[in-house]
């Protein structure tokens, strides 16, 4: 399932992708970029801020192709999960590099909102 995504690292080692294919996902390919969302969210909180990354940027390919261009909303979302995606990296390279809190990364600077 994951060589379909060409922005696929071929090392990324997938621990369960059982939920990428499911009868609900087949169904309705938009509950499966949401529930690709939602994981992403658990591993943010979780503080697996590279995996949260990968999760966002699969969505984000999920949603681009299957989205309509010419909806405003469809763009927005691209555009919101793609902040998640940098921020996500961000977090994860201040995390690998131990470095301060005041180097640390916040969802402001990504156009996200500090919630």
């Amino acid at each position: 399932m994951t060589r379909q995504f060409p922005y696929m690292k071929p090392t990324f080692k997938w621990k369960g992708d059982d939920f990428l294919i499911s009868a609900e996902a087949l169904a309705n390919p938009n509950n499966e970029y949401h529930g690709l969302e939602r994981l992403a969210v658990q591993y943010h909180q979780a503080g697996s801020y590279a995996l949260a990354g990968e999760h966002w940027l699969i969505a984000a390919g999920w949603r681009r192709n299957t989205m309509d261009a010419n909806d405003e909303r469809h763009v927005e979302a691209l555009q919101f999960v793609l902040r998640h995606v940098e921020y996500n990296r961000a977090l994860a390279e201040w995390k690998k590099k131990k470095l301060g809190r005041k180097a640390m990364p916040y969802p402001v600077q990504f156009g996200l909102a500090d919630d």
